[in-house]
């Protein structure tokens, strides 16, 4: 295990500690092995408190620098004493495991909830008993009393227990009585300290590091430390990184601790550089099969039962795939990935593989996809083949309200105690580093809210180029003094682990329990994680499962049930053609709004441009649409030469052929390994290596083996016929295409659902809009969708007591019924009343059955949810406001209502008027069901003089004036200022709105005020068919003057 290029009389630094420790460090890993690289260190522990999370980083780095890692764990183990921890051999790796997941899911109670709602939890100390079982590690401590302790209860751990001389932080009384106890006990001591960077912690940051972990002002922390009292890991006790020279001088006169140094160098167990061998869960096979039998037999059954038949194509490539994973050992990955899907089948979860995983026939074969990867020619050698180093990785989207149920599945499957979550360590971003440097500093909870929501969660500008560019924000009332600190608090901060969460879906299941193979803690809810991310997981040659509830899957799950409840006919998803003369008309309109990565401006901009007509294309455009193509003109070369405006010219001659279906151009990861593969004429495997080499040189930026690379290719291709020039031509070509080239594999899983939604959309609009509003993410509010399915002559109706329930419902005519939970207000103890005692013969009847509020017998009338008993909803108020005197015993002549127009005319009273209606449909709906927002100012619209907006292509290269309700609004930086993009809606259609800079400086300030409806003067642009308004001016309805530009 040992790497024998580390000199042996190298000591170890003991010991170094990263902002790995969430907020008790403050420099990455990289930084600190190279500032001990730099000081002389061949050999240094890095130990994290209670945290093995940075383990394979370090180890990672130090093989890249030069620099042996050792990887322990700092523990407290009183008030006052923490000991480190170093593992002596394998064995004692798998302890350090144990003993840190221990710690954190055994080593606390829950003591209920603070006042703020959150888990308060206590910590219960390390104890002896706890040390005693570490038979294979060094147990390193600075306290006498607490190496008696360990004495005291088990005297054979003598061998492994080390007393530290810490000439950095420990007094001389401390050190002497260290000293006489280990010469009284016969103890080994080392030369350790703390150490946390190139310079000590300034003491301002290190007080505010330890304000944010300890829930605590800077204020507080400075004043306790002034007094002497300072948390046990506060950053402000490490000390920077020594040379060897300076370290050694300290304790020149004690060789014996640079000694023990030395051998702990020599002889602690490093992190294993290279994978343990790939540990899959235990696959359950009866008694005289084989694991590759039963793979074969379901791949076998599953084709046939999918292509109807197995032609000589899909057998060849069945046959290939199933060899190559069996010699890669990989039979039972996907046996196990198998049984998973098949039970989400089970469970009617609909669900979808995805990512490079794609290109396998085995995959597609067992339901793990849904692309066949022989129509899209998809290659298998993007997937695995026999010189990939890195595990295999499918990516599984299910429903996201079931996806709790399977992982509740795979834990009882597998076993609880060999089955973990995969951690993402969660960083300060510019929104959080605010709110965590305000709070800190003492700000108000309310202003902290009020100045962060002003902010994006990330961006490349500073935290002070953010609040200056923004007039509201430099409003926003801190003292500047103040402010200056804050910002310059929370920009440092920018980008420090804070703290761990639950990776979206990642989840790894071991043969054994898993904690003996990394270590774990709890995150939200209880939930256990691995302390290693998804990026260092596979180091411990635990594979990865990512279980990832998607919207759209759950979509087209639910729509599918809903064409088959009111059609009574079955729907297969997979039984979608790819071909649809009426789907393409849709696409070729831009009109997917709700479609799963289709809605928006930019992909219903490129599906106009593209005349976009099958699932084929809508796969190419999942890659296009991608930021590298738009930016590198890809997007818009694919669009002139499908339009016929250019010649879809390859590279190359050579390469017509294989470039025919995209225009001659190279738009996959996939087409990069054809090319190699035609020009040298080797095959897919040697293509794809050369492909990975290239790759890795770009992220790293090596020049030189880019050199090589470059080199190797253009004399193979001479060697196949090439010319020099050409094939220097060729090999730029594919080396400025790889900086942004995108999986086919995964385009075509998105394409394919993509296309999938848009089919649904266009033949079953009814079912697809009641499910889009069951699963509603889409990028736009829910009021753009109910606009759109009022656009495709859906009826969506108000919340009824009698008829709605506690989702969306598709009634009989094809009216989609509200469910009484999108009432503003509304708890589900009353919701749930008011189901199980339905039906109701009168008002009163409702009155007195359920267990409303007044305040919420309001609400629901207002919204119309009271509307079936034809009784108008100015009489229902009166009744229960009426109701609500007698309660209070008031005489109802003193009865006052708080809506306006409502007067005291008893039964008399006249129904609300529709504009009324509208408004408390937006206020308490969130959008105005009965008619569209704009009609609330259509009389004010008329007079600006506004045109339609589905008449604007008839006014194209003219000046109009539109009106409408901003949907979205977004902003791009350029070279000469901002620009900005307003998508705007009015009662019949959408439109796009470019800002120029000087335009969207003016524009800002209106947007920030959150105008009902915009009026927006321009020019309008039709370019390949896409329609744009070049903005003038914009201006809220509400100003008689518009800005002027």
């Amino acid at each position: 295990m040992q790497n024998t290029r580390f000199m042996t009389d190298s000591p170890l630094l003991l010991a170094i500690r990263s902002w790995g420790s969430f907020l008790r460090g403050y420099q990455p890993v990289e930084d600190l092995v190279e500032t001990s690289q730099r000081c002389g260190w061949n050999s240094v522990a890095i130990t994290e408190v209670a945290d093995l999370g940075t383990a394979v980083e370090a180890t990672r780095e130090g093989l890249k620098q030069g620099t042996q890692i050792v990887t322990g764990v700092e523990l407290p183990f009183s008030k006052n004493d923490t000991i480190l921890i170093l593992p002596r051999d394998p064995g004692g790796l798998e302890e350090l495991h144990r003993l840190v997941s221990h710690y954190h899911l055994y080593g606390e109670d829950s003591d209920g909830e603070n006042s703020d709602g959150e888990e308060k939890r206590t910590r219960h100390p390390l104890t002896p008993e706890h040390i005693q079982d570490l038979k294979n590690c060094w147990i390193i401590v600075g306290s006498s009393k607490v190496a008696r302790s360990f004495l005291d209860n088990d005297a054979s751990i003598r061998s492994r227990l080390i007393i530290e001389i810490d000439r950095w932080r420990s007094s001389l009384a401390q050190e002497r009585l260290n000293l006489d106890f280990a010469k009284d006990q016969r103890l080994q001591t080392v030369a350790s300290s703390r150490f946390g960077g190139t310079e000590v912690l300034p003491p301002a940051q290190a007080d505010l590091l330890d304000a944010i972990h300890l829930n605590s002002t800077v204020q507080n922390i400075s004043s306790n430390r002034i007094r002497g009292n300072v948390d046990l890991f506060s950053p402000s006790r490490l000390a920077a990184i020594p040379t060897v020279t300076e370290w050694k001088n300290r304790y020149h006169d004690l060789p014996e601790t640079i000694e023990t140094a030395v051998r702990l160098g020599r002889e602690a167990q490093t992190y294993p550089r290279n994978p343990h061998s790939t540990i899959f869960p235990p696959v359950e096979i009866a008694p005289g099969q084989t694991a590759y039998g039963v793979l074969y037999s379901r791949c076998h059954e599953g084709l046939r039962r999918r292509l109807g038949g197995i032609d000589r194509a899909a057998l060849e490539r069945l046959t290939r795939e199933l060899r190559i994973i069996d010699d890669m050992g990989f039979v039972p990955y996907f046996l196990v990935v198998g049984e998973i899907v098949e039970e989400a089948q089970r469970l009617g979860m609909a669900c979808a593989g995805r990512g490079s995983g794609a290109a396998s026939i085995v995959s597609y074969a067992l339901g793990i996809t849904q692309v066949n990867p022989l129509r899209h020619s998809l290659r298998f050698e993007r997937f695995l083949h026999e010189q990939r180093k890195d595990l295999p990785d499918i990516d599984i989207d299910l429903c996201w309200r079931g996806r709790e149920q399977l992982i509740d599945h795979v834990y009882q499957r597998y076993g609880s105690d060999r089955t973990a979550m995969i951690c993402t360590r969660q960083s300060l971003q510019v929104r959080s580093a605010l709110r965590e440097s305000a709070r800190a500093h003492g700000v108000a909870p309310y202003e902290i809210d009020r100045l962060s929501r002003r902010l994006p969660h990330r961006s490349d500008a500073t935290i002070q180029e953010c609040l200056s560019d923004d007039p509201v924000l430099a409003a926003i009332g801190l003292p500047h003094r103040e402010k200056k600190t804050i910002t310059a608090a929370a920009q440092w901060l920018r980008g420090r682990p804070h703290h761990r969460s639950i990776h979206p879906g990642g989840i790894c299941i071991a043969d054994r329990p898993i904690s003996g193979l990394v270590a774990l803690e709890h995150a939200t809810r209880g939930i256990v994680v691995t302390q290693l991310d998804m990026y260092s997981i596979e180091h411990t040659g635990l594979i990865k499962i990512d279980l990832l509830g998607n919207r759209c899957v759950s979509e087209l799950g639910s729509t599918r049930d809903l064409v088959e409840i009111r059609t009574g006919r079955p729907l297969e998803i997979d039984d979608i053609p790819e071909e649809c003369p009426k789907t393409a008309d849709l696409l070729k309109e831009g009109r997917t709004l709700g479609c799963f990565q289709l809605e928006s401006p930019a992909m219903r901009a490129l599906l106009i441009q593209m005349k976009a007509e099958n699932a084929s294309d809508v796969i190419q455009s999942v890659a296009l649409i991608r930021p590298g193509p738009s930016a590198g003109g890809l997007k818009d070369e694919y669009c002139r030469r499908i339009r016929g405006e250019k010649s879809p010219d390859p590279p190359h001659p050579a390469l017509l052929e294989l470039l025919a279906d995209q225009q001659g151009l190279l738009l996959y990861e996939e087409n990069v390994m054809e090319v190699i593969a035609t020009v040298l004429k080797t095959t897919l495997t040697e293509a794809d290596v050369l492909r990975r080499k290239m790759i890795h040189a770009l992220k790293k930026n090596g020049v030189s083996e880019l050199e090589k690379l470059s080199d190797q290719f253009v004399t193979r291709a001479i060697q196949q016929g090439f010319g020099v020039r050409e094939s220097q031509k060729l090999w730029e070509h594919l080396f400025q295409f790889s900086r942004y080239s995108f999986n086919k594999s995964h385009a075509a899983s998105y394409g394919l659902l993509a296309w999938r939604s848009a089919w649904l959309k266009t033949h079953h609009p009814a079912e697809f809009m009641c499910s889009l509003f069951r699963h509603h993410a889409g990028m736009y509010p829910f009021s753009t969708f109910v606009s759109e399915t009022r656009r495709l002559g859906v009826p969506l109706r108000l919340p009824c007591i009698h008829r709605s329930g506690e989702d969306y419902l598709l009634e009989e005519d094809g009216g989609i019924r509200m469910p009484l939970n999108t009432i503003l207000g509304g708890r589900d103890k009353s919701i749930h009343s008011v189901i199980s005692a339905r039906p109701f013969s009168s008002p009163e009847d409702f009155m007195r059955r359920t267990v409303l509020s007044c305040s919420e017998m309001e609400d629901w009338i207002l919204t119309g949810a009271l509307d079936c008993f034809g009784v108008p909803r100015t009489r229902l108020i009166w009744r229960t406001c009426t109701r609500r005197q007698k309660e209070r015993s008031s005489p109802t002549t003193a009865l006052v209502c708080d809506l306006p127009g409502i007067v005291d005319e008893g039964p008399g009273l006249t129904d609300f008027s529709p504009r009324r209606k509208l408004k408390e449909e937006i206020r308490l709906l969130g959008a105005s069901i009965s008619a569209h927002p704009m009609t609330l100012f259509r009389k004010e619209i008329r007079r600006e003089k506004c045109q339609p907006i589905s008449t604007l292509k008839k006014w194209a290269g003219k000046n109009v004036r539109i009106a409408g309700i901003r949907l979205a609004s977004r902003q791009h930086p350029t070279k000469t200022g901002s620009m900005g993009f307003i998508t705007l809606e009015d009662e019949e259609a959408l439109c796009e709105v470019t800002c120029f800079p000087r335009q969207w400086s003016r524009a800002k300030s209106v947007l920030l005020e959150r105008p009902e409806v915009l009026i927006i003067t321009g020019r309008v642009d039709i370019r390949m068919g896409v329609l744009n308004i070049i903005a003038e001016t914009v201006a809220p309805l509400s100003k008689k003057k518009h800005h002027k530009n």
